[in-house]
């Protein structure tokens, strides 16, 4: 769930939270942008400033609808070799539920999940983003930060698709030992079938994959706007339990319920 300081959400926090309990969702957590450490991009994340605020809003409505709907204080933390202290800093300063660790630059600052970069993948090479996006995620697993790994093959985001797939599952399949490695769970986030790509982020291969090696699961709608909270959570359960999933690990303690 994101909130409208990242800059490119609808919608207010309650409104995402109301939506939730009508759905008969008994927990949920907000998890939008944190600060970019790296770069200055508007419209991409939350400014440093307004963490406290944010902070204070998702821990206020928690308190207001603890009768109704558990809420978890979350954060999407994009990854950046270069500043992993500065965005572990950022995380102990707060008391974050969990942390979701996602990539959405490769190589020199290119934000290959931005509308306005669909063009340009045959620029920089359709696998190459693909292959550079997945060491990354491996990367961040291994910081041992993230609580979850975030939608990981986000790169066919606006449809494109490897062209040497071999080279790329194997990059893949190196992200997916080392978050199993690390213990971080992964994301089944259902905005793919809301995307150009029409495919849930990671793939049913890279899930089938996932459950061979026992990496928990948890859902992410990821939401920016109330009408997309928990949007095909039916649909994920089905693909998740064809992909080997008999569980789905729930944040708030740490452990695994029966899909």
């Amino acid at each position: 769930m994101h909130t409208p300081l990242c800059g490119h959400a609808v919608g207010e926090p309650r409104a995402y939270v109301e939506v939730a309990i009508a759905k008969g969702m008994t927990e949920m957590g907000f998890a939008d942008h944190l600060p970019l450490s790296m770069y200055d991009q508007p419209g991409y994340a939350m400014r440093r400033h307004e963490v406290d605020g944010y902070v204070d809003a998702i821990q206020s409505l928690a308190r207001e609808y603890a009768a109704d709907i558990r809420i978890l204080l979350g954060g999407e933390v994009d990854f950046f070799e270069e500043t992993v202290e500065a965005d572990a800093a950022l995380l102990a300063a707060y008391p974050f539920d969990y942390a979701i660790g996602s990539v959405h630059f490769v190589g020199p600052g290119f934000p290959y999940d931005h509308p306005d970069s669909k063009d340009e993948y045959a620029q920089f090479g359709i696998d190459e983003v693909y292959i550079a996006s997945f060491e990354l995620a491996a990367k961040a697993a291994e910081t041992g930060l993230f609580r979850v790994i975030g939608h990981l093959d986000l790169a066919k985001k606006h449809g494109h698709r490897p062209v040497d797939e071999q080279r790329v599952a194997a990059a893949a399949a190196h992200a997916l030992r080392a978050i199993a490695t690390a213990g971080s769970a992964l994301e089944l986030n259902t905005a793919g079938w809301r995307k150009p790509v029409g495919e849930v982020y990671p793939s049913p291969g890279l899930l089938a994959e996932a459950a061979e090696l026992g990496i928990s699961l948890t859902f992410g709608s990821d939401a920016h706007d109330p009408l997309d909270v928990g949007a095909d959570f039916d649909r994920a359960s089905v693909l998740a339990r064809a992909c080997g999933y008999q569980r789905v690990l729930r944040l708030s303690t740490g452990a695994a319920e029966e899909l």
